[in-house]
């Protein structure tokens, strides 16, 4: 049947709507004043954007944001709410300069709106200081709210609002609760499952989860006593093994969905296509095809990309830790392990991605199949129950001698590198990277599996690949976690370069102002 579910049909509404007003929107905008930046230090704050943007190794979709909530930390740190009242001006140049942002592409009114924000996020901020909650806390919550809400006043959002809703309605239909979880349906399970989709299938950090719930709540900046009270219980349910559960289910469930959004991304009219299903398929199929293609460019840029970010941050390591043990401990500097754990990482992460394949036709028409049942009439629906398969006590078995065979292998690797002249120091920072390495590539062949509906064929080498790698990958998610709590790169950088160049640049800028002033004047 050619009818649209009725789950089809909300998207369709909705899309057609969200085209109405992002049309609107652009046409009030381009009557507006436009803001042109003129200023010295474009090629400058792009290199250092490139390269804290490698030491971060943060999602492309979030770079901007992360921008925008640097610029705010180090003006809310400075407690100067002048600075504040005028942001906009200085933020829109930072922008542009680093590349964010296209030139003469902001509006005066999107400038008078990121100043109210910034001033009422600012007020917030005071008022939650006052009421004697932790300061990090304090910092966390308004940076969130305060990046998230400038960056939705410079990017259009509004696919990505109805694609949500979409998501989660469909999921809210399709996951059966009691199901899942055996017993009473946990108290938290809808703002989790909302969790859940934001993480699986916009990849959205924290910040924008936080974002997203104040704003569906209603909870703005001037309601500080329901802003602490909701942004307290986001903290819980985030942190909960209920929200890891159920994104483990959503997103190895979502291949289907994923492609949608890319089609909304790359400007495809989805809602238009989705009244005629033959024409919306092969559009889909066509933009499956493509999307392989694509993923194979992805992979290859997040590969350089991560190298890059091996490489700067063992060459601190190195000048910061291991020479400076040489030096004291032997008298001078120990070249095979400084060597090796200098260029093995980046070797190692090189080899990883060989052993990645893209999906195959068979997978291309299960994704169609299954889109075709999530939006239109007639079709089959899919009851997703569970996240993995249950072996009971075979589960604990196998996690016992997988430790065991975890240790053992590890036992090996120090062996063979202290019989080739390392201390220990050096093999812990072997390990360290050897570790980080394995866990980014586990990142980057997610790429691959967030397009498999049909789960791919196991061969020996990705078996082997699997079984020696694994450990590593659990080591390295770990050191992830508390590398991105405390990540001494982008703080060396932010302190040794940032700070000291965008001051450079603001005094040359406002220098440039005055000589042009005088030379008026004349």
């Amino acid at each position: 049947m050619d009818t649209l579910s009725v789950i089809g049909e909300q998207f369709r509404a909705a899309l057609a709507s969200a085209r109405t007003f992002r049309d609107r929107s652009r046409a009030q905008q381009s009557k507006q004043e436009k803001v042109h930046v003129v200023g010295a230090g474009a090629t400058l704050t792009s290199a250092y954007e490139q390269l804290r943007n490698a030491a971060e190794n943060t999602e492309e979709h979030l770079l901007l944001q992360n921008a925008i909530r640097r610029f705010y930390r180090q003006l809310l740190l400075t407690r100067d709410r002048k600075d504040l009242a005028r942001s906009g001006d200085e933020l829109a140049i930072e922008l542009t300069l680093a590349g964010y942002l296209q030139n003469d592409s902001l509006t005066v009114k999107q400038i008078k709106t990121i100043n109210a924000l910034a001033v009422r996020y600012g007020e917030l901020h005071d008022e939650l200081r006052a009421r004697k909650i932790q300061a990090e806390v304090v910092m966390r919550w308004v940076l969130d709210m305060l990046s998230v809400s400038i960056e939705r006043e410079l990017s259009d959002r509004t696919n990505d609002d109805v694609f949500m809703q979409f998501c989660y309605e469909y999921f809210r239909a399709t996951v059966d609760p009691k199901k899942l979880f055996k017993s009473k349906v946990p108290k938290d399970y809808e703002i989790a499952l909302f969790m859940a989709i934001h993480r699986g299938l916009l990849r959205s950090d924290g910040a924008v989860i936080r974002a997203d719930l104040m704003r569906r709540y209603q909870v703005g900046p001037t309601e500080a006593k329901q802003f602490i009270a909701l942004a307290k219980h986001i903290d819980t349910v985030a942190s909960s093994k209920l929200v890891d559960k159920l994104y483990r289910l959503i997103d190895r469930q979502a291949a289907p969905e994923r492609i949608v959004r890319r089609m909304l991304n790359e400007g495809v009219d989805v809602g238009r296509l989705l009244e005629s299903k033959t024409q919306f398929l092969g559009a889909y199929e066509t933009q499956v095809e493509r999307e392989y293609k694509q993923t194979g460019a992805r992979i290859q840029r997040a590969i350089v990309k991560s190298i890059i970010f091996l490489f700067i941050t063992k060459v601190l390591i190195g000048l910061a830790v291991e020479v400076p043990y040489d030096l004291i401990v032997h008298g001078y500097i120990v070249w095979v392990p400084l060597i090796i754990n200098l260029l093995f990482p980046p070797i190692y992460m090189a080899l990883l991605s060989l052993t990645l394949t893209l999906p195959g036709p068979a997978n291309t028409r299960a994704l169609v199949d299954r889109i075709s049942s999530v939006l239109y009439s007639g079709d089959a629906r899919l009851q997703l129950q569970s996240a993995q398969v249950l072996f009971g006590k075979k589960s604990r078995t196998f996690s016992f001698f997988y430790t065991l065979f975890g240790i053992i292998l590890i036992g090996m690797i120090s062996w063979g590198l202290i019989s080739i002249g390392f201390s220990l120091v050096h093999l812990v920072i072997f390990f360290v990277f050897l570790s980080t390495a394995s866990f980014l590539g586990f990142r980057i062949s997610r790429m691959v599996r967030e397009l498999e509906v049909v789960n791919s064929e196991q061969s020996v080498l990705t078996f082997m690949r699997d079984l020696f790698y694994l450990p590593f990958v659990v080591i390295g998610q770990w050191l992830s976690d508390r590398y991105a709590q405390v990540n001494i790169v982008t703080l060396v950088l932010d302190m040794v370069i940032e700070l000291p160049l965008k001051t450079i640049l603001r005094l040359v800028r406002q220098w440039a102002v005055f000589i042009n002033a005088k030379k008026d004047e004349i």
